[in-house]
């Protein structure tokens, strides 16, 4: 599969969110990169909220624009971040100069690492319609190392221990053959599945060799705002799939716009989003999980959820109200959120669940503080000794990860130079240093 990195053409919130965000359609862009607009499409049109100004971008499976939004009305969210006005971003890409250094500076109660981990295995991008939002970062996340349990290292989040391998806990469809057609699954096909009387869907991808005895960690990976369950598959989970070894299963839930289901077809939908106020896309989360759960093994002690902007914000939302050992019938053991703040809903975290973030400095779509708030709130959740991470304004990124936190439940939190994107990349880097850290952050549990 030939990776791609998403174009984050976040553009101005509408009223499909009445109390958050809503969805947006990035005005059509300019050709961006030497190979075209390989599988990806260009949002033509769509309505804008009373108040905000769209910057113009586009969807491209060969990277990722920075253009944003303005929001003249403010956005404001619980937890998150309150946009003022001012003008749109109309371009910037991942810087390229400089050189990878290790060591970096600790907040109090809290250690950092600095640097980038160097790919060895990924590739770059060559093609794909970049908006005028800005030209596309490079490459798929092939890293080589990543983080180490209980410490600092260089390029990657320490984790504050892991406190040892719970036991697994089987699902239903252990030892059973699946019910779900072979032919639905690991080829972009969309499932159906009825929620709250609305058909809904979700693409699934399970291990080439699967054993229905052994118990498999799921991804639930949730799409950002003009994405879709399509773009996720393309992009392998947000690179997750190529980094996972044939140990995990993944699943992509399809957002919502104007209140109903998105039902695009191509790579990306405009407007397709996560309003979660009413609580209809954690249900189709629960749904998901059930279905996947009932055809195949999955360790119910090991869910994980991942996302970028709108995604992360559901992924938060997920980890925030179906934590493992809460009062659902699943739950997430860690979950990581890409340049997130609090837009599905509002809710603020009581039960411990493993939290990695990460945010750009520059980002002028979901604010840095935000993303910083959302660590914090499950910092204290996991009982974590709070530090306000170390924040970078030039050269590699850093990692922090907090002091305190209870066994198992670290909380991570990587600020970077750049743009709102979830394909960071430090200077002299071709790929993005990020996916290996947020599987091995996963699979350490």
């Amino acid at each position: 599969m030939t990776p791609f990195r998403l174009n984050p053409s976040f553009v101005a919130h509408s009223s499909v969110l009445t109390l958050l965000l809503a969805a947006c359609s990035p005005a059509s862009g300019d050709a961006d990169g030497t190979g075209g607009t390989t599988g990806g499409v260009t949002a033509t049109g769509g309505s804008i909220s009373t108040g905000g100004t769209v910057s113009t971008g586009g969807f491209a499976t060969g990277g990722f624009s920075t253009g944003g939004l303005t929001n003249t009305g403010g956005l404001a969210s619980t937890g998150g971040v309150t946009s003022t006005g001012g003008s749109s971003a109309t371009g910037g890409s991942s810087a390229t100069g400089g050189s990878t250094s290790t060591g970096g500076s600790s907040a109090t109660g809290g250690s950092s690492s600095t640097g980038g981990v160097t790919s060895t295995g990924g590739s770059s991008a060559t093609g794909g319609g970049g908006g005028k939002g800005g030209k596309g970062g490079g490459g798929n996340a092939g890293a080589s190392s990543g983080g180490s349990t209980g410490g600092t290292s260089a390029g990657g989040a320490a984790t504050g221990g892991t406190g040892g391998m719970a036991a697994s806990d089987k699902s239903a469809g252990c030892g059973k053959a699946p019910t779900i057609a072979s032919g639905m699954y690991n080829n972009g096909s969309t499932i159906s599945i009825t929620v709250g009387g609305a058909q809904r869907r979700y693409i699934l991808n399970v291990p080439t060799n699967y054993d229905n005895t052994k118990p498999y960690k799921l991804i639930i990976a949730y799409h950002q705002l003009d994405g879709n369950d399509k773009q996720m598959y393309a992009n392998g989970y947000y690179h997750l799939l190529n980094l996972s070894g044939n140990s995990t299963i993944f699943v992509a839930p399809n957002g919502q716009k104007n209140g109903a289901a998105c039902t695009g077809t191509g790579n990306g939908e405009s407007g397709c989003g996560w309003p979660d106020a009413g609580g209809a896309n954690l249900a189709l989360a629960d749904a998901v999980v059930a279905q996947v759960e009932e055809n195949f093994c999955v360790d119910k002690n090991r869910i994980f959820a991942t996302g970028w902007s709108y995604g992360g914000s559901m992924s938060y939302r997920t980890a925030c109200s179906r934590p493992l050992g809460g009062t659902a019938s699943w739950g997430v053991r860690g979950v990581a959120v890409y340049s997130g703040a609090q837009l599905s809903g509002t809710c603020t975290p009581s039960k411990s669940v493993a939290y990695y973030g990460s945010h750009g400095t520059g980002d002028n779509v979901l604010g840095y503080d935000g993303g910083v708030g959302l660590a914090q709130n499950f910092a204290k959740a996991n009982g974590c000794t709070w530090a306000t991470p170390t924040k970078v304004t030039s050269g590699n990124h850093v990692c922090t990860n907090m002091t305190g936190c209870g066994a198992g439940y670290p909380v991570d939190f990587c600020s970077f130079n750049g743009p709102h994107t979830p394909d960071p990349k430090d200077p002299n880097q071709n790929t993005s240093w990020q996916y290996q850290l947020v599987w091995n952050f996963f699979n350490q549990f």
